[in-house]
Order: structure tokens, then sequence, then C-alpha cells
């Protein structure tokens, strides 16, 4: 038997539609891609996608790139390669990007190869962990967007390539179509990129609303518990050094492609850079002749370089551990000190005499230099009185008030503002600044006193660090990567104008012995070529950012809509959409919105029905496109307006223009049967109602008073196959004994979010074992069943998932196993593809072994495709096998590759298996027989993997022909996509030969497990 080791592979395996990415707008260019590089297999992902260096493609994936962009953005894809030996990447070139007459220069496209770095364990703060985690660690993360010009990848390694377009000021809107060239060493491979530009253009950095501090050490150290000169220590050269200079360019350049527009200045650690002098301060009496030279070479040297927009100034004071000093609870101020001459940094107590002095000295001198440079008021200059008061009790806000009061004396106008996190002393202390930033923990526990604040014209900033954990945004390695890029739609939603995050490049602390995973960075130091490497974290802060621009300039003209997009995509700091195409789509409403295009309306010419109406005033006239006529209801009362879609939809939401002033409460509810309804959304005097669901018909529920509708237009498409579950009943055993079931939530086309949303039922101890039965009240036929995972905490998703279906209820074939990570390209979706069968039952099997912090097994909503693929030729084929299996795993029957029952966990008996020794190649084959020569179009190829054990194939081979002497190999792929090896051919043949090779590197990787084969005609 094999020996099943439990190693750490979470490998998540994936489908290869083929279809466009989940982003585009518009269909990707007609022409081809061209794979003139044979034995490799390549996919496309968004930039939202964690790729490891065993990740496969999802069903989503695609083959070509396609974004969406305003002018002046720059937005991303990858392009993945994966080879069964080892492959070399020679470079990555560019063709012009064309619409009509207009022209994007290859020269605004770039890439990077994705690089990755060791967690020895995932992210967590103290004993709060962080979820969910895109992998369980330890482990290789992708994370470092490499410099290198080359890269390669060893057999079976996927190899990412980070594609980025800049769309240049001046483009003319457009669909753009060009040529992405891959240089392997295999040959050349040509992958299709378009980009849809919106007539929207951006602001530049040192020109937009929202203002970005990453607190970085290029100038000097910032801690008040420095480890080091970090650049020093990093590069082996002084500050101010050519070699120096020449690396602050690139990081100029950096920060302004990441639109990273404040500059922080470590305002002691530069005037001692300087030549600033005191005379003997031993007594607290020293006299300051304060030397501006270096922060004024550096804030030109960076005004030069247009990335500037307010200055920081980082002046600290903290309860610190320098030079030997105990933490005593006493916050200590920063100052310049020394006995004559030359200064050098302490710390000193708060209230001291040293303390004192330089304050007195520091802060009216610091304004005057300002104000003469004009910097005070042109780069709103603000700057810090110490990091999170409130640490320690009573005497730390007193100490941060009495330093605050001081500087006062001498600059009472001084912008001052830092990141508060202990309440009730953050929101306390926030009154007395003027960039008020609180964590976006104790944000959400307190919206209502910030909120206030800004509205009195503060800046509010939203911050995040090691904490908060958990379910919250934040920009850890191992965390989705979407967290950064969300961050700003939480910000606009809430009317915040500012992100701050306190590590840039703290490199000299220690990746594996931080708790939080990269909370120390998000840029990684270059040395060979004396520069910086962004990361994808870094990058999704960027689009984020450019997302906030654009909803900042629909806000001009429609605050309201602007306002709900970012809503409905970001409704706290711990709860947001994890569906990265609903993200997407989201977004390419807003760049519409934002280019003056209306919303996609499903609506327009659709059946609607009102629950009154007064003459002339109808229904449809909601719905006719015309702003000038309306429906408006015949009396005051409660009210509703419904629309039938005359086919199943994915919902993305509604945009409600009204003849009147909005309702103040209303509830949208969905149907797929136009009786039986759930709510997807209740809320009020809002424009636009985001809904992530399914449905046929929907309905809006008014409170009284409502004025009526000029227009109703629904955001969404129809749905390329309808889900045969949708409002059905179904049969749970056995009954939840967590959370009850209200008899449709796994029907209703609702998704769950939090586990108190009451959209979701589940299980408890007792009940590891489940099952959900479906009735289609005749039989259909059927090729795909999907199960909604719980979002907001992995440990309550099942174990394993099972899926069966049945003609008579008693006899069931498996049709689908999944170990317990989702499969689609968001990692919220169980995907289950198997050939065409017919069903009148299906059965979802769950299991679960319940622990501590997985107590409970939440379930949600469960979806049944109706099939349109052509009949599957393989069913019940007669084949030969070139060896016979194992013993220990035979093949019953000679017929489980064409018994249409997909295995599982192979202990199941539905596969059959080989064994290689460790170390060596191995191969087997399967030849079937169609019984006469038969067009085929696509031959499909089922791949065994339990999500422990790597018993898959590592290369398989497709031969085909008329006659056995005369078979010729027509396909091969090391790739496999929703369980699939997926083949696109076009022969005609009688046989079909399936080659399974195997490269045996290890335990658990020393078998084959052969399955399913399906073969479809032209």
């Amino acid at each position: 038997m094999p020996s099943v080791r439990r190693l750490a592979i979470a490998a998540v395996v994936a489908a290869l539609a083929f279809a466009p990415n989940a982003q585009a707008s518009t269909p990707p260019p007609q022409k081809q891609s061209v794979q003139a590089a044979p034995g490799i297999d390549y996919w496309t992902e968004p930039s939202s996608t964690s790729v490891f260096r065993d990740s496969l493609p999802s069903k989503e994936s695609g083959r070509s790139i396609a974004l969406d962009a305003a002018v002046n953005e720059e937005e991303s894809a990858q392009i993945v390669l994966r080879s069964a030996a080892a492959l070399n990447v020679d470079g990555v070139s560019f063709g012009n990007l064309t619409s009509g007459a207009n022209t994007i220069a290859a020269t605004n496209l770039s890439y990077n190869f994705v690089t990755y770095k060791h967690l020895n364990a995932n992210t967590k703060f103290g004993n709060q962990p962080m979820y969910p985690a895109v992998r369980k660690a330890p482990g290789d993360f992708p994370d470092p967007l490499s410099n290198a010009r080359t890269a390669s990848a060893g057999p079976r390694t996927a190899l990412s390539i980070w594609v980025t377009a800049a769309i240049p000021k001046g483009t003319a809107a457009g669909v753009y179509t060009g040529t992405v060239t891959v240089a392997t060493s295999n040959g050349p491979l040509e992958v299709p990129i378009s980009v849809d530009v919106r007539a929207v253009t951006l602001p530049d950095p040192k020109d937009q609303t929202f203002e970005t501090t990453l607190w970085s050490t290029f100038f000097g150290e910032l801690s008040w518990a420095p480890q080091g000169q970090t650049i020093e220590e990093t590069y082996k050269y002084p500050r101010y050094s050519p070699q120096y200079w020449e690396m602050l360019d690139k990081v100029a350049t950096q920060m302004k492609r990441h639109r990273t527009n404040t500059l922080t200045l470590p305002l002691v650690n530069m005037l001692v850079d300087g030549n600033t002098t005191v005379t003997d301060n031993s007594n607290g009496t020293g006299v300051y002749t304060f030397d501006w030279s270096r922060i004024d070479e550096v804030i030109q040297f960076m005004l030069d370089r247009g990335v500037v927009k307010r200055l920081e100034g980082f002046w600290v004071s903290a309860d610190t551990y320098n030079w030997g000093r105990p933490q005593d609870g006493i916050r200590e101020v920063e100052i310049v000190d020394g006995t004559g001459g030359q200064g050098r940094r302490n710390y000193v107590n708060w209230d001291s005499a040293k303390a004192n002095n330089f304050i007195d000295q520091f802060i009216p001198q610091l304004k005057a230099h300002l104000d003469a440079k004009g910097w005070t008021e042109s780069l709103k200059y603000w700057m810090h009185v110490g990091d999170e008061p409130g640490i320690g009790g009573g005497q730390e806000e007193t100490a941060w008030r009495g330093i605050l009061a001081r500087m006062r004396t001498k600059w009472p106008t001084v912008r001052v503002g830092d990141a508060a996190f202990h309440e009730p002393v953050a929101a306390s202390v926030s009154k007395e600044m003027s960039v008020v930033v609180p964590n976006l923990l104790n944000y959400d526990s307190n919206q209502a006193a910030y909120d206030e604040l800004r509205a009195q014209g503060k800046d509010l900033y939203f911050y995040n660090c090691n904490i908060p954990v958990g379910n919250f945004l934040n920009r850890f390695i191992d965390q989705p990567q979407f967290n950064q890029r969300l961050t700003p739609w939480y910000a606009y939603s809430r009317g915040a104008n500012g992100y701050l995050h306190y590590s840039m490049n703290g490199w000299l602390a220690a990746l594996d012995e931080e708790e939080p995973k990269g909370d120390h960075y998000i840029v990684w130091p270059d040395k060979a070529n004396n520069t910086i490497e962004s990361s994808i974290r870094y990058e999704s802060l960027r689009d984020g950012i450019e997302d906030y621009e654009v909803l900042n300039i629909l806000g001009r003209t429609d605050p309201k809509l602007a306002r709900d997009l970012a809503t409905s995509l970001v409704q706290r700091g711990d709860k947001y959409s994890p569906d990265t195409s609903y993200q997407a789509r989201i977004r390419k409403i807003a760049l519409d919105a934002a280019a003056g295009k209306p919303v996609t309306d499903l609506a327009a010419g659709k059946t609607v029905s009102a629950s009154s109406a007064t003459a002339g005033h109808e229904a449809t006239k909601a719905v006719d496109g015309n702003d000038a006529t309306s429906w408006q209801p015949a009396d005051s009362g409660e009210q509703w307006f419904q629309v039938d879609f005359g086919r199943q939809i994915q919902l993305d939401g509604i945009r409600l223009n009204w003849a009147g002033a909005p309702a103040a409460d209303y509830t949208v509810k969905v149907s797929y049967n136009g009786s039986r309804w759930s709510t997807a959304y209740d809320g009020g005097g809002g424009t636009f109602a985001g809904i992530n669901g399914k449905a046929r018909f929907v309905r809006i529920e008014f409170g009284s008073g409502v004025s009526g509708l000029k227009g109703l237009e629904v955001a969404g498409n129809a749905l390329a196959k309808q889900n045969l579950l949708g409002g059905r009943n179904y049969t749970v055993s056995p009954v939840p004994n967590n959370k009850p079931d209200s008899g449709f939530e796994s029907t209703d086309g609702v998704l769950a979010d939090a586990h108190d949303d009451g959209r979701t039922y589940g299980f408890g101890a007792g009940q590891g074992t489940a099952t959900v039965t479906f009735d289609l009240g005749s039989a259909q036929k059927i090729d795909e069943v999907r199960l909604h995972a719980y979002e907001e905490y992995p440990a309550y998703r099942p174990d394993r998932v099972t899926i069966a279906t049945s003609t008579d209820g008693t006899n069931w074939k498996q049709k689908g196993y999944l170990p317990g990570t989702p499969n689609d390209q968001s990692k919220i979706w169980f995907q289950f593809d198997f050939p065409p069968a017919s069903a009148r039952y299906v059965r979802v099997t769950l299991q679960k072994a319940f622990t501590n912090d997985a107590s409970v097994m939440l379930i949600d909503e469960i979806e049944a495709y109706a099939s349109r693929a052509p009949a599957n030729l393989a069913a019940g084929a007669a084949y030969t096998k070139s060896a016979p299996p194992h013993a220990n795993y035979p093949d019953s029957g000679s017929k489980e590759s064409t018994d249409e029952v997909i295995a599982g966990h192979h202990e199941d008996t539905f596969s059959y298996g080989y064994t290689f020794p460790v170390g060596t190649t191995g191969r087997a084959s399967a030849t079937l027989d169609l019984g006469s020569s038969q067009p085929i179009g696509r031959i499909e190829v089922h791949d065994n993997y339990d999500g422990v054990t790597k018993y898959s194939p590592d290369l398989v081979r497709i031969s085909a022909g008329n006659s056995l002497d005369t078979m010729t190999e027509i396909a091969a792929t090391s790739v496999s996509s929703a369980q699939w090896f997926r083949f696109p051919v076009q022969t005609t043949a009688r046989y079909v030969r399936v080659e399974y090779e195997k490269y045996s590197q290890g335990v658990a990787a020393d078998w084959i497990f052969v399955d399913e084969i399906a073969i479809y005609p032209n």
C-alpha cells in the first residue's frame, strides 16, 4: 500500500477553463495565442491571485491578459509558466498596444518575476491568529517582484511573470490590444493582452486626494529602539554617498509609481547627519545651531522627482530602551544631545530640563525654516508627538499632552498626528490632532467619534501594523493580496483620506523572528542592482489608491453612487467581499460611472411590476431608459417594485435613480421562482445596493412614503447555465445542532458571510458527517456542482466534500471529491466538474474532524448546473492497460477509467494504482476503443488528488489513431485544472491512448492513481 504521510502540501488543484480573466470587461483579442514553445504550459491570473511554486490554474484562469484601467493608472496581471522539465525564461518583450489609430507604446509595459520568502509560521499576534491565510506555513510565499530580466524554474514548478501596463496621460479611451512575448528555452510564447482604457484621468501622486505614508529608513532610523543603521548595514555604504543618491533615485521612482506621496523625515537623525551643534548640554542648557542642509537636500531631491504631496516630521517620544535605558513606563523625547560640538541622538525623560530645552529651541526654528522654504503650507507639514499614546496608563496620556502643550507654546498652529490605538485614550487625544490616525480595530469599534473629527475638517488616516489580525484587512505576506487593495476602498466608504503604516523597509527585523509576517517591510533590498524590489503587497496598495481616486472623481458628480460602490465591497475592517471576481466587477462599474457610462442594465426591457402605480407612471417607466418618466406609487404606504429577468442572473447590484428624496429604508429580496424570497440587502438612502448573488427575480420593498423611481439599473450578467438547485427544497441529515437551517439557506441565491448573518446553518459535536440531498423532480443532465465555503473563518469549513448523483435515489455514483481547500480563484467555492451525467438526485456529503479551533461546520449555498456539453464518447468504452496495476489497488472489472465514477481519496476503490520506486521514472497507459472512428474535439483525464499526497501523474500524453499500429501523439500537458487534465484537440480516431508519466521524487509521491477518461466530439 502507498505510504500516506501528512505532508504540508497545500497545492490547490484548480480548473483551467482557458476563459478570459474574470476582471476582463471586454472579450480578449481575437488573435489566437501562439504556443511556439513545445512542452510549456501556461495560463494567466489576475494580480489578486497568489501563485505558489506548486500552483495550478483555477477554473477562472485564462489564456490572455485583459485589464481595465483609467488614464494615468497602472494595472497588472500574471502569466504563469509550468513545464514537466526545467525551464528558462530569457526575457519578456512587448509590442505596441493599439486601438484603431491610437497606440500605447510598448515602453509603457513592464515585467517582473514573482519570487518568494520563506515563512516559518503563519501570522499571529500573541495568541491571536490571522485568518484566512492563503496557505498554511511553513513554506515559501510569493511577495518580492524581482528586478532580474531572466529567470528559471525547476520541473513541474510554476513561474509567475508579473506584467504591468502603465496608461500614459493623453491616452484616448478604447480597447487596446497587443501581444506579450516570453522568450523561453523552448522557444517564444505569445500571450494576447488587452487593456480597456476609460475616459477618466487620475491625478499624479503629488496631486491626488489620498495621502499615503509608509515610514521608511532611507533617510535615517525612525525607531526608538533601532537595531542599527538600515541603509549602511544593508547596502554597505554611507548615506549621502554617490551610491546612496543613485539608490534613492530608484526609490523615488518606486514611491511615485506606487503613489506613496508623504515623505517621512527622521528630523533629529537628519539634523545630526548635517552639522547641527550644541554647546554643553549636560544640565539641559545647551544652545543649538541647527543645520537643515540634509533635510532640505532630501526634500528637494524628492520634490524634483514628483513624489511629494506632504511632509511628515518624525520626531517621536516613547518609553524607550535605547542605549541601555530601561522601559520604566516614562515617555521619553528624542533630542540632539552633546557636551559641545557635533550633536548626537539621545532620548530623555519627557519633562526633563533637556527635553524642555530642546523643544523650546527646536520647534520655533523648525517653523521658521519651513516657513522660509514655503513648505509649511504648500506641503501641509505635520509631525508626530509620540506613537500610540496610552500604553501603560494615565501617565502616558499625561506625557503626550504635556509634550504637545510645550510644542504649542512655540508653534500654536502646528499640525500633529499620531497613530492611536488604546481606547479611550485614542479617541480623546485624537481631538488634539490635525491628522487623526486610528487603527482599523479601534476605528471600527468607535466610528462615530472619528467620523465627527473628520467632519470638523481634520485628516482621517487608517493604519494597521502587527494588529489587527483575525479577519481584518492588513498587509501580511500570508494574507490574500486583495487585503491591501481593499483598505483604500474602506477609507473612501468612510470618508477617510489617508493610510499610514509604520514600516516600509525595516529590513533589520528578521522575518523568522516576527509574528506578523512582512509587517516590517513592503519593499525588499536589491543590493546587486543598488535599488529596491517592489512586492505584490505594494502593488496591491497602489491599485487600491488608484481605485480611491477613481471613486473620488465619480464622487464629484455622484457622491452617493461612489460611496455605495465602495461600501458594496467593504462594510467594516473585518467585513468585506473576498470574491476577487466580484471586486473586479464593482471596480469596472466605478470606472464606467466615473467615465460617464451607465451601469450595465439587465433590467432594460424586462417584465416589471409594482404594488401600485399612478396613471402615466406605471412600473415600466422605471426601466424605459428615460429619466423624464418615472414609476410612482398610487399611495404613501409600504410599496414594492419587482423585476423578472426571464432567466437566472448573476446579480452584482442595483442602481436606484429616485424620483424624489431617496427612500429612508428599503430591502432588496431575490428569488429563483418569484414566490420564495430571501433578503439580499437591507439599507436606505443610497443610490447603489451592492449584492453578490444569483436570482431570476428581484424585488425592492420600500417603507412608507417612497416617491418613486425615475430609473432602475441592474448590474450583472445572465448565467451561462441554469442552476438546477435554485430555490429548491432539500433534506439535511442529521438535523443541524449548531445553527438551524431556514429551509433554503443552501438554495436562496444569497451568500453567507459572518456566522451571525442568519444565512448559514451548522453542525457541531457528534455531527462529523452530514449530507444534503436534492430532488430535481425528474432526470436532468448536469456536469457541475459548487459549494460556497464559509468565508470569514476557514476552520469552519468541511474537511472533505464528496458529490454523488443518482437517478433513483438508491444507487449513487460519486462525481467529485475535494479536501477542505476551495479550488476557485478566490478560494471561496468548492467546484466540481465531471462528464455530463443524468441525475434526478444530487447528494453532497460533508465531513469534519472537530477541534477547539474548528468546533463547527457551517454550510451555505450549493449549486448544480445543467449541462450543455455533448455526450461523453468514452463512457463505458473498453480499454486495455499497458500493465496490470498494483494488486492492492486493482482496476475493478477493468472499468474504473470509463465507469463515470469520479475517484477521490486513493483508498475509495474508485481508481487503480501503479507504484514506482523513489528516484525513478515510470509510465502507465490506457488505450480506449471507441468502437469506430469518431471526430474528437476534447479529451479530459481526471487527476486524482486528495489534498495530502502527490499521487498525480507528472505528465499526461495523448495519442490517437484508427489503428493500434499507427497511433500518433497529439497533445501533452503537466497541468491539471479543477482536477482534470484538459486537451482541446481536432482529430478523428477510433483509438485514444492516455499515457501517464511519473518522475518519482519521494514519499507520498511514488504512486500514480488512474481514474476517469472523458472524450467529447467536435
